[in-house]
This record gives C-alpha cells, structure tokens and sequence, in this order.
C-alpha cells in the first residue's frame, strides 16, 4: 500500500521538532531508587541542573532553533528561575506529569489530580498553561488520550507508531519519538554499579552525529516529521554540545526545513490532516485490545 504524502507548509520537505527531557534524575531513580544514597553515580544527573541546561539554552538560541522541553511538576517547582530562564528564551514548556509517575498503575481519577497538578506547576512559572506531555513511565494505559483532553492537553509525543503527526481516536494529536533519535540510548553510563545494565561502552561522537544526520536526510527525503529528543544531563557536556550544534546547522543548511516547537506541529496537523489511515499501528493496537477483551 503506497503511503500517501504528508503535506507541511509551502515550500517546506518536512519537519524538525527538537524536544528537551529536564527531568533532574528522577528518570534514573524511577529504575534504581537507591541510586540517590549513591552520590557520586548520582552526581551524573544533577549535571543538568547545574551545567547542562544552561549550555544547552545557550546553543539552541546561538542557532536560532525553539525547542520544546518536558518537565515534571516537581523538577519545575525545584528550579523555577532556571525554567523562567528557559521559557524567556521563547521555548515551550510542556508536561512529564507531576514526580515520574506510572499512570497505568494509577486509577483514572488520580492519574487526573497528577496531571491537573503538573499543568498548575508548569502554568505558574510561564503563565500558560501548558499543550503537550509525554509519559514519564511505563505503558499508554486504554483511554488515556481521553483523560490528557480532560487535563487540558492538545497532543502527545510519548508513541513510536508512526513517523509523522496522526489522531488519536479521541483528536489528541500524537508525535511520534523514536529511540534512535534520542541521546540517552548513546550516552547513558555509569562504570560501577554498572547503570544501566548492557552499556559498557560510549560511541565515538563522530558516530552519532552520522547517524543523527542519516536519519535526517531520509526524514526529509520522505516527507516526515523528525524529531530529537536530549537531556542536559547528556548532551550538555562540553563535548558532546558540539554534536547538537554540528546536526542544527546541517538541518539549517537546507531551506525547505520547517524548525517548529511541538505545539505549532500539532496545530499544523490538526487544521490540515487527514483522519488515520486504516492500518495505521494506533488502529492495529486497538483491534488487538478489543480482540482480547480489553477497553479500548
């Protein structure tokens, strides 16, 4: 079945969406909880706060790119003026719910209260509330889209089913991330305790700046919407800064690229796609949960 194109704006092949993950080490305490009497491994994450959201801000506003960076409720009350400094620098903030949480362990109406209370964290420090979340933990729970519509939310970039924006079932707007596009899967080391487990070694960053750019090249060969996800805490070393700025300034080296933040991209999608295609991986999930007696 031939894919039918996917149109942007005039005179643009596709779309870069550059999103940024602050979530201060509770990702990395999420999967070890120890991991905060264990200072020096810690000290890895608390790298973020200290250096690497300031030199990440610093680069993205030397090459002219808006981002989009995910915060957690409680990493947003922890460092207000550093956000504010963000948000200032005209980046969107959205949600990463309120400390970490899993949502499909959660009854419906308290993942809600976690939600209301992450958009209440975010909405004080910019005075918007904010558009977007991607889950911090664990899986999609059945009917989850309906429940970021009732929390205020307009789309998501949590799911890997597709490589362009499509609906949910509910009109909650998916953008869709893939791991190959993330700097955590490169970066994420820690010698002893090894953390995580199976990652003994760091690449060349020579080796990831080819692979970022190969997958760019067919992102915009295609038509599709590429989008990069990175943590200070990972790529806001001064070496490895350099790789974020080197992929920027090949993406601006082509002008038919459009640069958006998530929210314009969700808003592109809403006022001109189509409805998902039949076939599409959403549809197959769902066909697959109601074959098996689950809610939809």
């Amino acid at each position: 079945m031939r894919i039918p194109p996917y149109s942007w704006p005039v005179g643009k092949a596709c779309a870069v969406a550059v999103q940024v993950l602050f979530d201060d080490g509770l990702d990395a305490v999420f999967k070890a909880p120890d991991l905060v009497n264990r200072s020096k491994s810690f000290s890895v994450w608390e790298y973020g706060a200290k250096r690497g959201v300031e030199r990440l801000a610093d680069t993205l506003q030397e090459m002219q790119v808006p981002a989009t960076w995910f915060v957690p409720g409680v990493v947003a009350e922890k460092h207000e003026s550093l956000l504010r400094n963000v948000a200032g620098r005209g980046h969107e903030l959205a949600a990463r719910g309120w400390a970490f949480e899993r949502y499909d362990s959660l009854p419906a109406q308290q993942a809600l209260e976690r939600l209301k209370r992450s958009v209440a964290a975010l909405a004080d420090l910019t005075g918007t509330e904010p558009r977007g979340f991607r889950l911090p933990a664990g899986n999609w729970p059945a009917g989850f889209d309906g429940l970021l519509l009732r929390a205020g939310f307009e789309w998501s970039a949590t799911l890997s089913g597709d490589d362009r924006p499509y609906f949910h079932r509910s009109g909650l707007v998916e953008i869709p991330v893939h791991l190959e596009l993330e700097d955590r899967p490169y970066f994420q080391f820690n010698f002893n305790p090894p953390f995580p487990k199976g990652l003994s070694r760091l690449p060349s960053y020579d080796s990831v700046l080819r692979n970022w750019k190969a997958e760019f090249d067919a992102y915009r060969k295609y038509g599709l919407c590429f989008v990069l996800q990175i943590r200070p805490e990972m790529i806001g070393t001064p070496g490895r800064i350099f790789i974020l700025r080197e992929l920027l300034a090949y993406v601006r080296s082509f002008d038919d690229v459009w640069i958006a933040r998530s929210s314009e991209i969700a808003d592109w999608h809403r006022s001109h796609a189509q409805a998902v295609e039949d076939g599409h991986p959403i549809e197959v999930y769902r066909s697959y949960r109601r074959e098996n007696g689950l809610h939809d």
